[in-house]
């Protein structure tokens, strides 16, 4: 057991040693290394200066058509129009949830976010998180639309009979 136990501490004592010797030999290399990302650096930062110049040509170039184009279309908007309706009654928007094996509540709430049914997924993730909801989510395919409550997704989500 004492021969055990020596032979393991001068394994690990060797093992320090060598791999101190091969920080020491390494550290020429990264130096180098160094030397040539500061020169990599160097030469990116003179193309973001000379893109910079170049982004801020163009925008003065541009900003007497932008000006035209502002007066162009403050003068479209003094003029009445009557073909234009006074308000837009906003449309449903439906889409489809998919729910898979291991799918997060977030994940559930942006892929409704990202396809316009509701404008902020955070609300119905936190909805979903409530322990009546999160425990009984089931796999598969859902339809949602716009004009449905968090509740009404909700139960959607879980398979639950709305009331």
């Amino acid at each position: 057991m004492k021969k055990l136990l020596r032979g393991i501490g001068i394994g690990l004592f060797l093992a320090g040693a060598a791999l101190t010797v091969l920080d020491l030999m390494d550290s020429p290399l990264s130096q180098e290394s160094n030397a040539i990302n500061e020169k990599e650096i160097s030469a990116l930062q003179q193309q973001l200066a000379d893109a910079n110049k170049e982004i801020a040509s163009l925008k003065a170039a541009s900003t007497p058509s932008a000006t035209a184009q502002n007066e162009s279309e403050k003068a479209a908007e003094q003029e009445p129009s009557a073909n234009k309706p006074e308000t837009a009654e906003p449309t449903a928007i439906s889409g489809t949830i998919y729910i898979y094996e291991g799918v997060s509540l977030y994940d559930i709430g942006k892929q409704a976010e990202d396809a316009g049914i509701i404008a902020n997924g955070r609300e119905l993730e936190l909805f979903l998180s409530k322990p009546d909801y999160s425990r009984s989510i089931q796999k598969g395919q859902f339809e949602l639309s716009s004009t449905m409550t968090l509740e009404e997704m909700a139960k959607t989500l879980t398979g639950k009979k709305p009331d």
